[in-house]
């Protein structure tokens, strides 16, 4: 039966609950040695992102292999194959295990497991069934339906960042881009034991073509999968059916433009942030002295779901987020450097908040939690210089009368002085994407501005041909 997904673990744990228990727990009851894991990128991706090599140790999974590249061979071993169902993928596959001018065995043992993370078309299957050194060591084949990542509890995307060029404007047919996106949607109501009812914008010609073609896929899979249930049917009656909300980007044009300064809001705006990993400079403490030499060195960071602390944090604001690390970090420093101190002989009150915190660093039992603590009150602090380097407060208000049509004291300015005050800001404005958005946010917000006032507008903005492009 599947997790409920408003549970605390929520969409992560269901997917890797199908990751461990479906692929590789299913795969280790069938070969009782150690196994090989080769996966393409898309697959990779769902996988680091709700599991790690520990997981993968305990299913005896010895190592974690790209498709694409050149691997040696492990003929004792049985391996396990998560691929997304693509052309490119089957075809790497069955290179594996076809005789070529350098290879004249098999990479691996006599234990296959195929599973692929959506539906396998058929002509591909076919493809599969036409090698028969792969078919004959075939232990299983399925599809398990995890073609998305489960980026937090609640919170998942379809790894398809290039997706818009493709959807807008819409060309009346379906595109190939919007049979992937409900490939992937349907993917995910099945993980989600989902059938749901849609809801979308009429007048949207692409959220009405993907309405259609989601329903249609998705009562294609149901009329092929009598065994597959769903909430709301008669025989799981707990809760009703759910209901896909399709919107358009054109509903909602300003939120994506907007400065937001809630904390993984800035993080991501402001720093330099590369699918969850951050990179910045750490001090750390050299000794167990309190007189110890510091030491800068990059330190890797990971803001995801592992991090209690980031889960906790990210949708406060900034001032609040600095205000509770302030916090935890001086109730600790007070509730333990004393003791810390006096086994040496040193005096707390004589010490700053900073100097505490290097002594308590400097012991195992309280590095951890420190180390975490001041990551965060790194991050948080960088965030508020850009801030204020960039001047977004002001900016902020500008944003905020532009997109409400009032300003702070509840007064609905003209649409001259708008531009007037723009115009100004965008004179003082030194990063040219912040010109970039502020000027789209102006024209996004008025439905339009004159061509006089647009020309006015691009001479202060001084953006480059690229971003006029835009």
């Amino acid at each position: 039966m599947s997790k409920d997904p408003r549970t605390p673990g929520g969409l992560r744990d269901i997917v890797k609950s199908r990751l461990l228990d479906d692929v590789l727990g299913a795969s280790g009851k069938k070969w009782p040695g150690w196994m090989v894991l080769v996966v393409d990128q898309p697959a990779l991706r769902v996988i680091s992102s709700v599991i790690g090599m520990y997981d993968l140790m305990e299913r005896r999974v010895t190592l974690v292999e790209d498709l694409t590249k050149k691997r040696a061979p492990f003929r004792d071993m049985a391996v396990i194959y998560l691929l997304s169902p693509t052309e490119d993928s089957v075809k790497r596959m069955i290179e594996d295990w076809t005789q070529s001018e350098t290879r004249k065995e098999a990479l691996y043992g006599n234990g296959v497991f195929m599973y692929f993370m959506n539906k396998l078309p058929d002509g591909l299957l076919n493809r599969i069934k036409g090698c028969k050194e792969l078919l004959k060591r075939t232990k299983a084949l399925g599809e398990v339906n995890i073609d998305f990542l489960a980026k937090e509890s609640r919170v998942f995307h379809l790894d398809m960042r290039n997706a818009l060029r493709y959807l807008v404007p819409h060309r009346g047919q379906p595109s190939r881009c919007e049979m992937v996106i409900c490939d992937k949607l349907v993917s995910l109501c099945i993980t989600l034991n989902e059938y749901p009812h849609i809801r979308f914008k009429a007048s949207s010609p692409l959220c009405t073509s993907l309405s259609n073609v989601f329903h249609r896929k998705m009562t294609e899979y149901i009329g092929g999968n009598e065994s597959w249930w769903y909430h709301g049917d008669a025989n799981h009656t707990a809760r009703g059916r759910s209901t896909l909300l399709l919107l358009d980007r054109e509903d909602d044009c300003l939120t994506p433009l907007m400065h937001d300064f809630t904390y993984q809001a800035m993080v991501y705006d402001l720093l330099p942030i590369d699918d969850d990993r951050i990179t910045y400079k750490s001090e750390t403490i050299g000794t167990s002295s309190d007189q110890g030499e510091k030491q800068t060195m990059d330190k890797d960071v990971l803001l995801n779901e592992n991090d209690q602390l980031w889960v906790e944090l990210r949708g406060k604001h900034i001032a609040d987020v600095i205000q509770t690390l302030s916090n935890r970090i001086r109730e600790m420093v007070n509730s333990s450097t004393s003791n810390v101190l006096k086994t040496k002989g040193g005096n707390t009150k004589a010490l700053s908040l900073s100097q505490m915190a290097n002594a308590l660093k400097a012991l195992p039992e309280y590095r951890e939690v420190m180390d975490k603590l001041s990551q965060h009150m790194h991050l948080s602090h960088r965030c508020m210089e850009i801030f204020n380097k960039k001047g977004l407060l002001d900016l902020s208000e500008l944003e905020q009368t532009l997109a409400t049509g009032k300003t702070e004291e509840g007064r609905v300015p003209k649409l001259n002085e708008l531009v007037s005050l723009v115009e100004e800001e965008l004179q003082n404005t030194q990063d040219s994407l912040v010109r970039l958005r502020l000027l789209a946010i102006l024209i996004v917000s008025q439905r339009g501005i004159r061509a006089a006032d647009r020309d006015r507008l691009l001479a202060a903005a001084k953006l480059s041909p690229p971003e006029l492009r835009v």
